[in-house]
């Protein structure tokens, strides 16, 4: 039976489950699911995952949900050997890394989903300096997490440093990070951003949720200036066939 991955690839921990698939050489079935449209709440994807978020995991009976939950599943299921760096079997390595996990979902994703929630709901038209500080606050435990090794929980890259990369790399086209201020973050960034499967999967998707982001908050701007009243969400995440490079 077909491994489906219901995703959007705009989606930072949509596109986590996608690169660590990939690099374990899982097949998935990927089926979209428009968060903004609210079909998640639709009572088949509901059964499937009651906290209604992407991405939702059906491997035969069994549903999953929670990008980091789905990497670790694909790891410890489907990982072989060759792919123990992601997730070495070392205790503190591993209790490291869990750490570096927790981060990504306690901390460093809130950051993001404070800009999105409030952009997308029509009520944001540009990042408030309490955005920016809170953002700057996450690079600078980022940084702290680089101080002693070049990735985020080793010396090579983990399961860690993708789920990082997808939530960093649309952060920093929000609110760059500053390389005098944040030099190690800056250089893990780089060095994460041209490993293929972040080219291949994650570019596109990060490029595309920042300029839905922008596009939106400049839409909400229009409106407050016109005194406009809409209740519908202004822009809903365009497809990559639709998506052109905002440079």
């Amino acid at each position: 039976m077909a491994r489906i991955l219901y995703k959007m690839d705009a989606s930072p921990p949509a596109r986590t489950a996608m690169m660590v698939a990939d690099l374990i050489g899982l097949e998935l079935e990927l089926r979209d699911l428009h968060p903004l449209l609210r079909e998640q709440d639709q009572p088949e994807y509901f059964k499937k995952n009651p906290m209604r978020t992407i991405p939702i995991l059906e491997d035969g009976d069994f549903c999953l949900a929670d990008s980091h939950a789905i990497a670790i599943y694909f790891l410890e299921k489907y990982g072989k050997k060759e792919h123990e760096y992601l997730y070495p079997k070392d205790e503190r390595k591993r209790a490291t890394i869990n750490q570096r996990l927790f981060f990504d979902c306690g901390i460093l994703f809130p950051r993001l989903r404070d800009v999105m929630a409030p952009t997308y709901t029509g009520r944001m038209t540009e990042l408030l300096r309490y955005n920016k500080l809170m953002i700057d606050d996450a690079y600078k435990t980022l940084e702290a997490y680089l101080s002693e090794t070049l990735y985020l929980a080793d010396h090579e890259m983990t399961v860690a440093d993708i789920c990082a990369v997808t939530t960093v790399s649309t952060l920093d086209g929000l609110h760059p990070v500053d390389e005098k201020r944040f030099p190690k973050v800056k250089q893990w960034l780089q060095t994460m951003s041209q490993k293929d499967v972040c080219k291949r999967i994650n570019e596109d998707g990060y490029k595309m949720q920042v300029f839905n982001l922008k596009a939106t908050m400049e839409i909400n701007k229009e409106k407050q200036v016109d005194g406009a009243h809409n209740n519908r969400c202004p822009l809903a995440f365009i497809s990559l066939g639709d998506y052109k490079d905002p440079v």
